[in-house]
C-alpha cells in the first residue's frame, strides 16, 4: 500500500519544481547583506552549476536581479520593489491602521512595527523607526523566529494548534530557551496566557536593555491579522 503523503505536502501534479529552485536562488538575497558572485550563489544554493547559471540569467533578464558589469556580482534588482508594493496595498487593514501607527511612534518616539505570522517565523512588514541613538532598527523584510519574538507568540496565541505545534518544532533551542518553554506544552500554557491578557512582552535578544510589545490585530471573527509591535 503507497503511504498517504502529508496533508501539507504539495501536490505534484501542480507542483513546478523549477519555480522552487528558482525562488530558492532569489531567496538567497533575503538574509545576505552583500553582493554575490555566481560561485557564491551555487555554493550557497545547492543547485547544480548550469541549473543556477539559466535561474540567474533569467531573474536578471527579469529585472529581479541586477548585475555589477564591472564586478559581476548580483543585487537585488528594483523589480522586486513592485512585488513589496502589491503586498502592502493588499493589505486593507493596514492602510487603515497605518497613520494610527504613525501617531503611536510620534507619542512613544520608539521603534513601531506592523509584523505578520509567516510559516513559523514573524516577518517585518513596515516599520516606523525611533528617533533615538540607540534605538532598534528593523526595516521590512526582517524575520524572527515566532517562538521568542513578541509579535510571534502573540499571533500565534491565536493561530491553529498545528500551527502552534509547526512554530515550536522548528524553533531554535536559543528561543525555546528566551520564551523559557522546554516543551510544546508549556509554550501552550504560555500562549494561553497571552491569549488571555491581550498582549505579549519580550527582552530583546541583541540588547538586554530594550523590550519589545505586541498587540494582535483581530477581525471579527477572532482572528489576528497581525501585530502591533
Amino acid at each position: 500500500m503507497a503511504r498517504a503523503a502529508p496533508p501539507d505536502a504539495p501536490d505534484p501534479r501542480l507542483f513546478v519544481a523549477s519555480i522552487e529552485k528558482a525562488m530558492a536562488v532569489l531567496e538567497l538575497f533575503e538574509s545576505e547583506r552583500q553582493d554575490l558572485s555566481l560561485t557564491e550563489i551555487m555554493a550557497r544554493a545547492g543547485i547544480g552549476r548550469s541549473a543556477v547559471q539559466r535561474f540567474v540569467y533569467t531573474l536578471h533578464r527579469l529585472g529581479y536581479l541586477s548585475r555589477d558589469p564591472a564586478t559581476k556580482r548580483y543585487t537585488p534588482g528594483a523589480k522586486v520593489l513592485g512585488l513589496y508594493r502589491g503586498y502592502i496595498g493588499g493589505r486593507s487593514v493596514l492602510q487603515r491602521a497605518r497613520h494610527a501607527l504613525f501617531e503611536l511612534n510620534q507619542a512613544t518616539r520608539e521603534c513601531v512595527s506592523w509584523a505578520e505570522l509567516l510559516e513559523t517565523e514573524i516577518v517585518v512588514v513596515e516599520n516606523w523607526p525611533s528617533p533615538h541613538l540607540t534605538a532598534v532598527t528593523l526595516v521590512p523584510g526582517m524575520r524572527f523566529e515566532a517562538v521568542s519574538a513578541s509579535s510571534g507568540q502573540i499571533l500565534l496565541a491565536h493561530a491553529r494548534p498545528e500551527a502552534v505545534a509547526r512554530a515550536f518544532a522548528a524553533a531554535s533551542k536559543r528561543a525555546r530557551d528566551r520564551a523559557g518553554t522546554p516543551d510544546l506544552d508549556a509554550f501552550r500554557r504560555l500562549l494561553d496566557q497571552l491569549r488571555a491578557q491581550g498582549y505579549a512582552i519580550t527582552s530583546k535578544a541583541f540588547d538586554q536593555e530594550s523590550f519589545s510589545i505586541s498587540a494582535p490585530v483581530l477581525d471579527a471573527q477572532g482572528r489576528a491579522l497581525g501585530a502591533v509591535n
